[in-house]
């Protein structure tokens, strides 16, 4: 009797299976998901290879990241010709500039060289100070600083301080003002005029290498070239 009722459940299993859908098998694409659509990289290379910033494509909205504007060029010299080159070449021809003669290209040689050269010209001679136009001096002198530069700013005090113009005067209205430290200091006053001094002045002027905020008159420009060559001419 259980031997038959085994045999019943067996032949209803049977048939009940037989009448089911059948089952299809899984494809590979459901048992392995889209790598595409993977919550997390692989390895590493797929971690980091997007990380690197681009540029946004254009019309897109988003604006690029900013950049530091690059540095304006300084200003290319420009010597006052005639001038600069008969500096020079005297410089050259007493041996204050030994090497090559630079009268021909002034713009080539270094104003701190040659500053250097027009101050130890304007020491040996000193004795044509005292014929040179006081009036042309004297313009030189309103005019201020030349440079901010310490040797320089007291070459210039000490020429004021010749023709008692008052430092608060010059430095009240001066372009350099803010990158000077010897603003209204006062110097000694000398009873001459210092050639030295005027030719470490003057040396600036002709080779252009005064800061370009100061802005150089014709007026002064004449009275510059008058002592130059003056001295120039009393030192033969």
């Amino acid at each position: 009797m259980a031997l038959s009722a085994a045999r019943r459940l067996s032949s209803s299993a049977t048939s009940s299976s037989a009448s089911a859908t059948p089952v299809a098998p899984l494809k590979l694409s459901e048992i392995f998901r889209d790598p595409k659509r993977r919550s997390r990289p692989s390895n590493l290379y797929s971690l980091f290879r997007d990380r690197k910033a681009q540029s946004p494509p254009p019309g897109s909205g988003e604006e690029p990241p900013c950049r530091k504007p690059p540095r304006p060029r300084p200003k290319p010299r420009e010597p006052w010709e005639e001038e600069a080159g008969a500096l020079l070449r005297r410089l050259h021809e007493d041996r204050y500039l030994p090497g090559p003669d630079f009268s021909s290209a002034p713009h080539a040689v270094s104003p701190d060289v040659v500053k250097a050269a027009a101050e130890r010209f304007g020491h040996d001679n000193q004795v044509v100070a005292k014929w040179l136009s006081g009036s042309d001096l004297k313009k030189i002198a309103l005019f201020g600083c030349p440079t901010a530069e310490r040797r320089t700013v007291f070459a210039s005090k000490r020429l004021r301080a010749f023709f008692n113009i008052q430092e608060d005067k010059i430095c009240s209205s001066c372009k350099l003002r803010s990158s000077c430290k010897f603003a209204n200091q006062e110097v000694l006053r000398h009873n001459k005029v210092i050639l030295s001094d005027t030719m470490r002045i003057i040396s600036l002027f002709v080779l252009d290498a005064c800061p370009k905020e100061l802005q150089v008159t014709a007026e002064l420009k004449a009275s510059i070239c008058k002592v130059l060559k003056d001295t120039i001419n009393l030192s033969s």
